[in-house]
């Protein structure tokens, strides 16, 4: 008896451990099918004086795109500091895989676990001196007639994050908690399209608040605020390559 149950425990063992690799697979095989989809953009991001005069290179940016013009591959070089991100979205949970180097060095990345096409869970890993910091996410959802509602993200030691969503499963609130305290809150507002117009990050341990405003889904301005009075704004322009010029003026001398 004991034989037939171990032998059944074993079983099960393999087929949940078959069903995560084929998950990761899954995963796996997203991110080499968009590797070998060519670049369908490239710009730069410019700082310019108040004449829109070229001051310096700031960012190099490569974009792909689906048939459909969705979003799932971003690679976003800095220039100045040698840091280059690389994100890969799908269209349904956003970013599935990042990664962070300085000087072709990985210094983080993201990684989601999906079960039939969900995020279930995602690991956060941190790599310094040899050593590796990891974070398990835990992904818990509400849905209402097979729409997404609400997403807990239980991140372990009493940090969570709570997410809430429109009728067209975009995000519309999110908050992260440690405990009973409010770490960040975040505001989407979309036009009746859908199209994200305006976003709105308050950091409570800072005191700090960014707004950005976009047209037409184009990030047009960003407004940063400290103790609800505004420091400095940056205007974002596209000149005819399809390149961003970048205007940051200081509103209050924080000196």
């Amino acid at each position: 008896m004991n034989l037939h149950i171990n032998q059944f425990i074993i079983l099960f063992i393999f087929l949940i451990s078959s069903c995560d690799n084929q998950e990761r697979d899954v995963l796996e095989e997203y991110i080499k099918k968009i590797d070998k989809i060519p670049v369908t953009e490239t710009s730069y991001i410019f700082e310019i004086d108040s004449e829109k005069r070229i001051m310096d290179t700031l960012a190099l940016r490569k974009f792909k795109y689906d048939e459909n013009k969705n979003l799932i591959f971003e690679n976003n070089f800095q220039l100045k500091y040698n840091l280059e991100i690389i994100n890969y979205f799908d269209t349904k949970n956003g970013i599935v895989y990042s990664k962070t180097k300085v000087k072709d060095k990985t210094i983080s990345d993201f990684r989601v676990n999906l079960k039939k096409g969900l995020i279930v869970s995602a690991n956060y890993n941190v790599y310094e001196d040899g050593v590796i910091d990891s974070v398990l996410m835990k992904y818990d959802y509400t849905f209402d007639k097979d729409k997404k509602k609400r997403l807990l993200i239980d991140s372990g030691d009493d940090f969570k994050t709570i997410e809430l969503y429109n009728e067209l499963e975009k995000p519309t609130l999110e908050v992260s908690l440690h405990k009973k305290d409010t770490l960040e809150r975040t505001e989407y507002t979309y036009d009746n399209e859908g199209v994200i117009k305006r976003k709105r990050v308050e950091n409570f341990s800072r005191n700090e608040e960014i707004i950005y405003d976009y047209d037409d889904g184009f990030l047009v301005r960003e407004s940063f605020l400290k103790k609800g009075i505004e420091e400095f704004i940056t205007a974002y322009y596209k000149d005819k390559q399809g390149n961003y010029l970048s205007y940051t003026k200081i509103v209050k001398d924080t000196i």
